[in-house]
């Protein structure tokens, strides 16, 4: 297995190798992490991760694995009674009160093929690879669940890998919450998959916010069938390196897509949204939208591709990704990409980035406010419309206290 790997292994790359001829790994997992291996770590030479060197970012050791002596803090989402799911150190424990119409479950990680799309990724393939068992959350065909659930990640010190499937049947509709913490020098890497029925509905938030010295990632793979409705809100404030990257696949005609991300960057932080979309049936509506605010030397990446099939007419696609720069040092990189091959198709893409607006602020300031509240209030304004469209009035407020924190100290 070692000599898949690429020419001189850096020590997690090492270690990874030696984990996995530990476990002994049976063929289905064994394949997926000689799929990771033929790259490695992926690096600034991969096209995809040109702003988001995993290699580079997890030379440095990781710290060493401790006990859990630590009490968990409650979540900031608790204000939504949510069904809360606690995913420590890759494994999870739930309370016994599972909402009617949701069934939860842990299976053996060997249970269930490996998913095409994930082991094509790096990342992806190294979560089925290494993770020991795989959360199964299912939703019943009709079933209206009201409580939100909650899928909290916590990472400590050390290596942590974790799978999780969500399938949501026909007609049914949900609401999860998934959030990234995690303290100290660690490496954290999650998979996740969503299938969503003909007709269902799933709104999806999102809330990284690790450990400034912590590397995490997270691929999402999410099938929609006919008639799906998806809304997916992102707040991401980054980490060492951080990664979120959603990969949608429309199987069936009339889906209906909203993305809204979000991210707050600040000192060295990195915060990576990636999203892959590619539409195979026709009709589909998708709308995107990414705002940044990056102050320091903080760097925000955003990459979003749409894959248009020849099967996939009357599409109408647009994104959009903006970002503040409210730093001379710090950097936003943008990739928004279009790939065609309908021609009854109506799709959009664009990207900008700068600072704020000089008279605006001296307006502002005009009117009695000082500087920082002047720069903070503009910024809250810019970013704060990617959680207008939340319907939930706690949970878009939940979001915009969250970044009222981060602008508390905005320079």
């Amino acid at each position: 297995m070692s000599r898949t790997l690429l020419i001189n292994p850096t020590a997690m790359e090492a270690g990874l190798i030696a984990a996995a001829e530990a476990r002994k790994l049976p063929p289905a997992r064994r394949a997926a992490f000689e799929a990771f291996a033929r790259t490695g770590l992926p690096h600034k030479r991969i096209e995809g991760w040109k702003w988001t060197d995993l290699k580079a970012a997890l030379r440095a050791p990781i710290d060493t694995p401790q006990a859990d002596n630590d009490v968990i803090a409650p979540s900031i989402f608790g204000a939504v009674k949510p069904f809360e799911i606690t995913i420590m150190n890759g494994e999870a424990e739930w309370p016994a009160d599972v909402p009617k119409g949701v069934s939860v479950s842990t299976v053996g990680a060997d249970e269930g093929a490996p998913l095409d799309k994930a082991i094509e990724h790096p990342m992806g393939a190294l979560a089925l690879a290494m993770s020991q068992s795989r959360l199964d959350i299912r939703i019943e065909a009709g079933a209206r669940i009201g409580r939100p659930i909650l899928i909290r990640r916590i990472a400590g010190p050390g290596t942590h890998h974790a799978r999780t499937a969500v399938s949501i049947g026909a007609s049914a509709a949900a609401r999860v919450i998934e959030s990234y913490h995690g303290v100290g020098r660690y490496f954290s890497n999650s998979l996740v998959d969503y299938r969503l029925d003909d007709d269902a509905a799933l709104e999806r938030f999102i809330l990284q916010d690790a450990s400034p010295d912590g590397v995490e990632t997270s691929l999402a793979c999410l099938r929609l069938g006919a008639r799906t409705r998806l809304r997916q809100t992102s707040l991401l404030f980054g980490a060492k390196a951080a990664r979120i990257e959603t990969r949608i696949a429309c199987e069936g005609e009339s889906a209906d897509i909203h993305l809204g991300n979000a991210s707050l960057v600040a000192d060295q932080r990195h915060a990576d949204t990636t999203t892959h979309i590619r539409l195979d049936a026709p009709a589909c509506v998708v709308r995107q939208s990414h705002k940044s605010a990056l102050k320091e030397r903080g760097q925000g990446v955003f990459q979003g591709k749409f894959f248009c099939a020849r099967t996939a007419q009357k599409t109408d696609a647009r994104m959009e990704a903006h970002a503040l720069l409210l730093s001379d040092q710090a950097e936003a990189d943008h990739k928004p990409e279009l790939e065609i091959y309908a021609d009854d198709v109506a799709m959009s893409h664009g990207s900008t980035a700068g600072a704020l607006d000089a008279d605006a602020i001296f307006y502002m300031r005009s009117r009695g406010l000082d500087e920082r509240a002047a720069r903070a209030m503009l910024v809250e304004a810019f970013v704060g419309a990617v959680f207008d469209d939340i319907d939930d009035e706690t949970l878009r407020n939940i979001f915009r206290r969250r970044m009222s924190v981060w602008l508390e100290n905005a320079p």
